[in-house]
């Protein structure tokens, strides 16, 4: 699926917090897409696709566990071509759709893990599609 970036990534929501360490680990990390509205819009046409915002939704909590980050991450997108809800996108398609963003979480997370407790931490995840 060919599809073109219109805004940048956005950030919702990053929280990060400190967990006791009995608490379980976990990789939540979900993701959302919602067609959006460009009717009313005179700089955007939806004759070569409609547009969307794709999200990805995340409560992670890396092993062993020491902290948590949460929150949620847009952008919005133009699917060249697709006019659809986003129910029949394939995963490879979501993959590609959400990389970008679950990128930015592991360098927020990176980045704060390096000042928190001078090493950073990598994760590396996929999110469920």
């Amino acid at each position: 699926m060919d599809f073109e970036r219109q805004t940048p990534v956005t950030v919702q929501a990053f929280h990060y917090d400190l967990v006791d360490e009995d608490t379980e680990p976990k990789s939540d990390v979900r993701t959302g897409i919602q067609k959006l509205d460009v009717s009313q819009d005179d700089e955007h046409s939806e004759e070569n696709g409609s547009y969307y915002d794709v999200a990805v939704f995340y409560d992670v909590v890396p092993a062993p566990s020491e902290f948590r980050v949460s929150g949620t991450i847009h952008q919005v997108v133009q699917l060249k071509d697709y006019h659809g809800d986003g129910s029949d996108i394939s995963s490879a398609d979501w993959q590609l759709l959400s990389r970008p963003l679950v990128e930015y979480i592991e360098t927020l997370t990176y980045e704060v893990t390096q000042v928190t407790f001078d090493q950073p931490v990598n994760l590396n995840f996929k999110a469920n599609f």
